[in-house]
């Protein structure tokens, strides 16, 4: 391999090694600080960004003009443990949490 190759490879093995992990779906739990975190009234983006991942999708309506839409996590803590987070257009209106540590 030429000293360009090995470089040109390096650079990549590097760039790769310092990009930030993100959890996947099935990796991504919710915390109880994350739930103490959730504030009323904030974007269900800022929520993704506390909790780490994307929510599953529960219920999803429209009433109107008006959009709802109820996403969980799987939880930390004792087996069955969740987060439940719903959004009216588009702004964090309740939460719920069981068994979350």
């Amino acid at each position: 391999m030429s000293n360009l190759n090995y470089v040109a490879a390096l650079a990549i093995l590097l760039s790769l090694s310092l990009a930030p992990a993100r959890a996947s779906a099935s990796e991504c739990r919710a915390t109880r600080a994350a739930y103490g975190a959730l504030e009323h009234g904030m974007s269900y983006r800022r929520a993704v960004e506390i909790l780490g991942c994307p929510g599953r999708t529960v219920t999803r309506m429209a009433i109107g003009d008006a959009r709802r839409t109820t996403y969980s996590w799987r939880g930390t803590g004792a087996y069955g443990a969740n987060l439940t987070v719903s959004f009216r257009d588009g702004h964090l209106t309740s939460k719920s949490q069981l068994g979350l540590y």
